[in-house]
Order: structure tokens, then C-alpha cells, then sequence
């Protein structure tokens, strides 16, 4: 994804898309334009700008845009209060369809011509980090529901 694309993506997350933005970091539609299109002498949204939009738009698309710059995967963590069995059983059923679906864009483009051209590429290692994701995510989640503080284990070990 490019910067601007970035920037498509979370204004498509914001209701009220590009005004509501341009206001929530204090200016006008104009000059929200210039600095998306590097035009009149505007540079580029700053990283705090950058930040303030995501969490305008309740997404994660910042951390995301350069975590694949970085060769590295974002992983939401998991909230607390919602964890229970149904919940870590919901969570491996996504995991597993997201395993799913990167193989079956593998097989996909292979099957088609035999090969994987650089935009199928891209399209699996998105998903690709989707699934990676979600499977770090079912892993936490598993941890805090099920594990204990060494304190708690050593009482259980003694006790009988």
C-alpha cells in the first residue's frame, strides 16, 4: 500500500470521510488536500497526524502500513473482558479460514498459469499476515484464559 492509499483506506473508516478528518487534525478541506497530494509546497502528513487519523478511524492501518515496510506483522492483542472458551474456539475458526484462504490463493495462482506473478504475491503475503495474526492472537488469548501466575501453579503443585 502507498501513502496515499494509506490514507484512502482510513477515510473510508471515517464517518464523515475527509471533512470530518481535515477537521479532526484542524484544517481545511484545501490544505488536507495538499498535504495528501504533496501539492503548493505541502509535505506529508506527520507520523502524530498519521496516528490521530487512526485512531480516528478505529483501525490499525498506520501500525500496518509500516509493519510491511518493515518486514514485520501487526497483531491485535486480545481484550480481556471477551475472553472465554466460545471466544478462543471462535477465534481458532477464523485462524483456520484464514490458513484456508492463503492456501487457496497458493493454489490459485498456481493452477492458473503456473507460477506466481508479484501482484498474487502480494495478495498472499497479505493474507498471509492475516492468518499469522490471527493465530498469534488465538495463542494469547488461550495464555490469559488458561494460564496462571508461578505463585498460583506452585500452590496447586503443593497442595496435595
Amino acid at each position: 500500500m502507498e501513502k496515499r492509499e494509506l490514507i484512502h483506506e482510513m477515510l473510508k473508516k471515517i464517518e464523515g470521510g475527509r471533512s470530518v478528518a481535515a477537521a479532526y487534525l484542524g484544517m481545511s478541506d484545501i490544505k488536507f488536500n495538499n498535504r495528501l497530494y504533496e501539492s503548493k509546497g505541502c509535505r506529508f502528513f506527520s507520523v502524530d497526524e498519521l496516528l490521530a487519523l487512526q485512531s480516528l478511524s478505529q483501525s490499525s492501518l498506520v501500525a500496518e502500513y509500516f509493519a510491511e515496510r518493515s518486514n514485520t506483522l501487526v497483531v491485535p492483542m486480545p481484550e480481556p473482558d471477551t475472553l472465554d472458551n466460545v471466544e478462543l474456539y471462535h477465534m481458532g475458526l477464523r485462524s483456520n479460514v484464514t490458513g484456508s484462504a492463503v492456501d487457496e490463493l497458493i493454489l490459485g495462482s498456481i493452477q492458473d498459469d503456473g507460477g506466481i506473478d508479484r501482484k498474487e504475491e502480494e495478495k498472499i503475503m497479505a493474507a498471509h499476515r492475516q492468518h499469522m495474526a490471527s493465530r498469534d492472537s488465538q495463542v494469547k488469548a488461550t495464555l490469559r484464559v488458561y494460564g496462571r501466575k508461578k505463585s498460583d501453579s506452585n500452590k496447586t503443585q503443593h497442595s496435595g
